[in-house]
């Protein structure tokens, strides 16, 4: 008897590997769309140089080396800010996170039951399709461009500002609720819906309890962007009594010390929100 009869042949069923120029061992054999995504990302860069280098008007002749060495050396200079415009900065500051906190709530509880209607295991594939396909136009048109729109139709206010930014919140909290509630095992609903339980009862008892962590993360995270948002849209749009508005005045004013001030409040705002976010992530993943 051959001695090595009884012995496995390891090569068998094994997939040939393929050197590359350098004599490494590729793992993974390039396909078709691995070039493609190469073209088009080399395509972008190609076309980002291009624009940067022969389409963008840099208009050099402005340029101020007085001002520039005067916007680094007083940029942090916040004993130069007074006392009543730091405590009109920080008011300002405080009406930016309620215009965020207050537009992530309108648009988490309109989307509630639009998230329901498009969960596919809730309703059907119809019914949420045409709902998905709803909130992605919604979704895909900018928060600026909303906010513009309400300014244009019923002039520049807060109120027109938690409107237009209230469009792109719902369609946002629709796709994100909706994948949340299709996680939700169909056995459970349907068990729950051949003992007699009413739809209510599902969404109350079954669905939402198993879904609660997600959704709470995803408003947080929401309202970490609408700050953002609502930071931006006030030097964009003019919304009185926003620290955007207020860090744009300074800026054209030349107060530099005030504008850096503005600055660093709204970065440790954003970074206080960053980090309740990870604390509390970290914390359901360990529950």
């Amino acid at each position: 008897m051959n001695s090595n009869s009884g012995i496995l042949n390891l090569n068998a069923g094994k997939k040939e590997l393929h050197r590359s120029n350098f004599g490494r061992y590729k793992l993974k054999k390039r396909n078709s769309n691995d070039y493609i995504i190469l073209c088009v990302i080399f395509g972008m860069i190609l076309s980002m140089i291009y624009y940067l280098g022969f389409i963008v008007e840099y208009k050099w002749d402005m340029f101020s080396p007085h001002i520039a060495q005067k916007i680094i050396f007083d940029i942090f200079r916040f004993d130069l800010v007074p006392s009543d415009e730091k405590f009109m900065m920080i008011s300002r500051l405080i009406n930016t996170i309620i215009l965020g906190a207050m537009t992530t709530v309108i648009g988490a509880v309109i989307a509630f039951p639009l998230g329901l209607i498009a969960a596919n295991n809730i309703t059907n594939n119809t019914v949420s399709g045409i709902m998905k396909a709803a909130v992605s136009f919604f979704r895909a048109v900018p928060t600026i461009i909303w906010v513009l729109i309400f300014v244009a139709g019923y002039g520049l206010s807060s109120a027109t500002a938690i409107v237009g930014m209230t469009f792109h919140t719902v369609a946002f909290f629709v796709k994100s609720y909706s994948e949340s509630f299709e996680e939700v095992d169909s056995g459970v609903i349907e068990a729950l819906r051949a003992s007699g339980a009413s739809t209510v009862q599902i969404i109350f008892s079954a669905i939402v309890p198993s879904v609660y962590t997600r959704l709470v993360s995803w408003i947080a995270m929401r309202t970490e962007i609408n700050f953002a948002v609502a930071v931006v849209i006030g030097p964009a749009v003019g919304v009185p009594g926003t620290i955007g508005t207020a860090i744009n005045a300074y800026s054209k004013q030349a107060k530099y010390s005030q504008m850096g001030y503005g600055v660093i409040i709204v970065f440790l705002v954003a970074l206080i929100f960053e980090l309740a976010i990870t604390k509390f992530k970290q914390r359901k993943i360990i529950q």
